[in-house]
């Protein structure tokens, strides 16, 4: 009886501790959720705000070239009155020139004025489309927190009332298994116990001698040598 209660009580613990650190990261995978939603939205503000500054800056140069433009066409109405004013040929030539230059000036300003007009209305649905994305993380971020708080008073309680029965279970341990289950858990949690299938470490899979498959079975604490798990028998097994 003592073997079939030693392993049973091995394989009982074994299984809460998974239970344990699969609600645990049940609960820990939260919050990690939301995180990156939230990082999703400050990600997704930031792609608006570069929509915005794009229309920002490309409204910034066509003002610019409008006014430059503006300021050339103001020029050359005052160059053609003073070509109106001129009293030599050599004067009158200076001043057509110079207008012509000016006009060729003023075409080149209209193209960039017309370009840099176009690459607004390019621009520009960029910024509905960036807050239409904002809103649909958002609401995934609010759904998610939602079905977070929902869950984890389940999960909590959850984890109480395994731990609670945890703790039973292990104060029924003998002192000797009591002081090394104490240790591989500290260090390992659930992964420092093991069943021990096919005479082998059911952690790292490294097989174990007949000798030491012999004192498990015969209810004797037995530990893998390769990396220090807490053996337990099989349900299957049975005495050799």
């Amino acid at each position: 009886m003592a073997v079939a209660v030693t392993a049973g009580m091995l394989r009982t613990l074994h299984r809460m501790h998974r239970q344990l650190e699969e609600l645990q990261g049940r609960l820990e995978a939260g919050p990690h959720r939301v995180a990156a939603l939230s990082s999703g939205v400050q990600a997704a503000e930031a792609r608006r705000d570069a929509a915005k500054d794009g229309v920002k800056q490309a409204r910034l140069l066509a003002d610019q070239k409008q006014l430059q433009l503006r300021t050339a066409e103001s020029k050359i109405a005052d160059l053609e009155a003073k070509l109106n004013a001129c009293k030599s040929n050599r004067e009158y030539q200076l001043f057509r020139d110079q207008i012509a230059a000016d006009r060729m000036s003023t075409k080149v300003l209209e193209d960039e004025i017309l370009e840099a007009l176009e690459r607004i209305d390019v621009l520009r649905p960029a910024v509905p489309d960036a807050e239409a994305a904002i809103a649909a993380v958002r609401r995934r971020l609010a759904d998610e927190e939602a079905r977070i708080r929902g869950e984890a008073g389940q999960l909590e309680a959850e984890v109480a009332r395994i731990r609670h029965d945890l703790e039973a279970v292990e104060r029924e341990l003998a002192a000797d298994l009591r002081e090394k289950y104490d240790r591989v858990v500290k260090h390992k949690g659930a992964d420092g116990m093991a069943a021990a299938d096919d005479k082998s470490c059911g952690g790292c899979h490294q097989q174990i001698t007949t000798n030491q498959f012999s004192e498990l079975l015969g209810g004797k604490i037995v530990t893998c040598r390769s990396c220090g798990r807490l053996l337990y028998a099989p349900e299957s097994a049975s005495p050799v």
